[in-house]
Parts: structure tokens; sequence; C-alpha cells
């Protein structure tokens, strides 16, 4: 059973590799005919220090308001692992040589989390080349998540030099072989035009896809899609849908529009106990933008 459990917790441990680089997008606002509604900042920001100038300068133009791009986060494997007291980077370390040794025996799921190990320093030192060389080796052996992880390495530039081409290709892979992050990316690939042409609407096909495919991150990214109507026509009722599946799992970024949502009445009927209780589990959850929604509009 612990195996079990341990390769279960290897194949969701890195689904959603990217890191928090995208935070620098303007506040928008959205205007009706009865009320002015406060919307949270901007359109998908593929994490990729390349892509944030562009970004940032998409506030100047006459288009859609932007929507916030969820990135993925590592997945809190503690409750899967029996043990919710302790973070998965100290449970890797625990079993590191556990870990050590079946990736040497070539299994693939170790080799992909011996990878995330060295990606992030868990019971090893931080070594990029020696994670994107083990990802590569459970990629040789069609592990469906470590697509994705090669994708970020490339499109981060983490220990090689940053490539939109090489990103997209091992997204493209991931796609291919159905892990639901790696399409997520490969939709902000289009949108951006990283490593080829821009195409939102292939963009939202491919964010509907990973959603449909259980991606918390595509789940709130379809929620921003309707609520700006950006390749899709506007929705509040599906927006609603989407970003409480979304907020339900704790994405951060969908409780935080949610309870706007709720604080305006927009779509929803207004309630202000929720719109709170949303705001700042989204502030718990380390979103800045939440705290000063909550000093601002619910001053005790």
């Amino acid at each position: 059973m612990k195996r079990i459990l341990l390769l279960l917790a290897a194949a969701l441990l890195m689904t959603a590799c990217g890191q928090k680089d995208a935070k620098n997008q303007e506040n928008t606002q959205e205007n009706t005919e009865e009320k002015k509604v406060v919307v949270p900042p901007g359109m998908p920001i593929a994490p990729t220090q390349q892509v944030l100038p562009q970004a940032q300068n998409q506030g100047e133009l006459n288009s859609p308001p932007m929507l916030n791009m969820e990135e993925g986060q590592p997945i809190d494997l503690g409750q899967l692992m029996g043990n919710q007291k302790k973070s998965m980077g100290e449970q890797a370390a625990e079993q590191i040589d556990t870990i050590r040794y079946k990736a040497e025996q070539g299994d693939a799921e170790y080799e992909y989390l011996y990878a995330a190990c060295f990606e992030n320093g868990w019971g090893v030192d931080k070594n990029p080349a020696q994670a994107l060389a083990w990802y590569k080796k459970a990629a040789d052996q069609e592990q469906k998540a470590s697509y994705n992880a090669i994708g970020n390495i490339y499109r981060l530039g983490s220990g090689v030099k940053a490539d939109n081409n090489e990103a997209f290709k091992w997204f493209k892979k991931g796609t291919e072989a159905g892990d639901a992050q790696a399409t997520l990316n490969l939709g902000n690939c289009y949108y951006f035009g990283m490593g080829t042409e821009k195409n939102v609407d292939k963009a939202v096909e491919l964010w509907q896809q990973a959603a449909d495919g259980g991606n918390v991150y595509a789940l709130a990214q379809m929620g921003d899609c309707y609520l700006y109507g950006v390749g899709v026509e506007k929705d509040l009722d599906k927006a609603v849908e989407y970003l409480t599946l979304a907020a339900d799992q704790n994405v951060e970024g969908a409780q935080y529009r949610l309870g706007i949502l709720y604080y305006t009445g927009h779509g929803v009927k207004q309630d202000l106990v929720y719109s709170k209780l949303l705001i700042t589990k989204a502030r718990d959850g380390g979103m800045e933008e939440a705290q000063a929604f909550l000093d601002k509009n619910f001053k005790e």
C-alpha cells in the first residue's frame, strides 16, 4: 500500500511544476449598467520572464480585460502519504535513498520523483542539470508528467538557456500523452505565440481540454474566459460554475474572483459573508490582492 501511495504521489507531484513568477499584471475594471464591478488582474500570463513585458503592455491596448493566468502549484501530498504534518519535500527527503535506488533501477515514476528532488532540493542539493537529466530518463519511458516538467525547465530557463521552441515541443508531447498541465501550458504558448503562431481560439480549446481533464487551474482559466468573453461568448453562469469548481479545490485566484462576484452581486446573489470567506481563503493562500481587498472593503 505504501508503495502504491508513493507512486501516486510521484505521478501528481510536479504536474503543476510552474513557479509563481507572473503576478505583475495591472488591475482592470469592468463597468455594468447597474454597478461598477471590480475585477482582478489580467489575461492568462504564460509564466515566462520573456512574456512578462508583452503582458504588461497589453493594458495599454484596446483589448478585452486581461485574465489572471492560474499557475500550477505543487500538490501537498501529506494526506496521500498518510502524514498531514509533513510537506511533500520533507517526506521525499526522508525517503531519498529509496527514491534513488528505484530511479537507478529504471522505474520511470521514481526517475520522475528523483528529478523533482534535484529540482527542489529535497534530500539532495539542488541541481538543475541532474533534474533535467532524470526527467528526460522518465520521458524516455513515456512518464507523461515529465514532458510538462521538461517544458517548464526550458520555459523558465532553469539551468538551461530559456527556449520557447523547446518548451512548446515538450508541452505538445505532454498534451499528446494526456497530461492536463502540459495541455494548459500548451494553450498558454498559443495564446502568447510562444514557440508557435499566436492563436487565441486554439489556446481556449486547449484550456477547455485541460479543464475537462480535471486540471484545477484550467477550470479557473475557463471561468475567467467566460467571465471576460475571451475566445468564448460571455456567460456569467458558466463563469461562476467554473470558478466555483476551482475555488472548491483551493485555487486562490478563483477564490478571489468568485469572492468579488459575490461582493458585488454580479452574476450571483450578493452575499457579503460568503464573499469575505472566499477572499480570506485567497489571502491565506498568499494573494496580496486579497488582503488589500479585505482591508478596503471589510474593515472591522
